[in-house]
C-alpha cells in the first residue's frame, strides 16, 4: 500500500509540474511558441526513410494549409487550451479541401468533413511535436520541427 501511494504521489507531482510548464510555456512571448497557441506556425516533417517532405502551416484563425507528397489540403483545426494531465494536447481536424492525391505515406485525405481527432506533444522549447492516435507515445509519427519563419 505505500508503494502505491508513492507512485501514486509522484504521478501527481509530475503531472503538477507538467501542468505548470505548459501553463508558463503558454503564457510566454518568445516568437518560438505564439501566445495562446503553440501551434502557430510553420511545421515540417521527412517520414523515415522517404525523400518526400510534408509541411503545416497553421494559422492562428483555426486553419491549417499543408502540402504532403503531392497532396495539398486545407483544414479547420481545435487544439485544446491546455495539456492533459499526461502532456498531451487534444488536435481535432477537418479537412475542407483536398487535391484528392496522395500523402508521403501514400493516403488520401478527401475533404470528408469528418473530423480527425489526434493527440500532440511538444518539446519543451515548443519547437517540436509529435502526434500520436491516442495520449499515448504509440502509433505516433514526427517530430514535426518548427520552420523560421
Amino acid at each position: 500500500m505505500q508503494k502505491l501511494s508513492l507512485i501514486a504521489a509522484l504521478l501527481c507531482c509530475f503531472c503538477t509540474a507538467q501542468a505548470a510548464e505548459s501553463v508558463a510555456a503558454t503564457h510566454s512571448t518568445t516568437a518560438a511558441s505564439p501566445v495562446g497557441n503553440p501551434l502557430a506556425g510553420s511545421w515540417s516533417w521527412k517520414p523515415s526513410g522517404k525523400s518526400c517532405l510534408e509541411t503545416l502551416h497553421y494559422r492562428t484563425d483555426g486553419t491549417r494549409a499543408g502540402t504532403s507528397g503531392e497532396e495539398v489540403t486545407q483544414s479547420r483545426y481545435e487544439l485544446a487550451a491546455m495539456p492533459s494531465l499526461l502532456g498531451f494536447y487534444r488536435l481535432v481536424e477537418t479537412v475542407t479541401e483536398s487535391n484528392g492525391k496522395r500523402d508521403c505515406s501514400g493516403d488520401l485525405h478527401e475533404a470528408s468533413g469528418e473530423p480527425l481527432t489526434r493527440f500532440i506533444q511538444l518539446s519543451p522549447k515548443r519547437d517540436q511535436f509529435i502526434v500520436c492516435k491516442k495520449e499515448e507515445l504509440k502509433a505516433c509519427f514526427g517530430p514535426l520541427r518548427r520552420l523560421k519563419e
